[in-house]
């Protein structure tokens, strides 16, 4: 139960630049702390709660002053090693056609909702990074709106062999 409500606080607290789960000890410590009750969630749910987990994480590192890439890296650690702590093959989220399932899908663009706040925030330092250009309030509404779209999507192109 402590492990339950340790996770159900990390994804609703903002982070904090110290709380970020930057390097290989962190990761490890989540991967063994971090479980959740997924047989009572079911694998698809746990799944999505992970997958918004480091949406949501990505943000935070960029809100923190990270760069883009190095905001990822942490991102993706963290889904890694708490998939690996719950015992979850990343496989198991894709169907035949090398798309993220349905439910999955849904179950995450409402969860990554949590984090809109950070994420609006995020938009424009993410665009001025890549592109040198300052965002349009309209794109970053856009973007904000469908952040989780394209997290998933950005999953689903690299389980195709695409990039970003």
């Amino acid at each position: 139960m402590k492990r339950f409500l340790m996770a159900g606080l990390l994804f609703l607290m903002p982070l904090n630049a110290n709380a970020l789960p930057e390097n290989q000890e962190n990761l490890k410590k989540l991967e063994k702390e971090l479980s959740l009750p997924c047989s009572e969630f079911g694998e698809e749910s746990c799944t999505a709660r992970f997958i918004a987990m480091s949406a949501c994480t990505f943000v935070f590192g960029i809100n923190q002053g990270k760069p883009v890439g190095e905001s990822m890296d942490i991102a993706d650690g963290l889904f890694v090693s708490i998939m690996r702590g719950n015992k979850i093959k990343p496989i198991s989220m894709f169907n035949e056609a090398g798309d993220i399932k349905p439910v999955i899908r849904n179950e995450v663009k409402d969860r990554v909702r949590f984090c809109k706040e950070a994420t609006e925030e995020a938009i424009p330092k993410i665009v001025l990074e890549k592109t040198g250009k300052e965002a349009s309030p309209e794109f970053i509404e856009v973007a904000t709106r469908t952040y989780g779209e394209w997290w998933l999507r950005s999953l689903e192109g690299i389980k195709k062999g695409r990039k970003g």
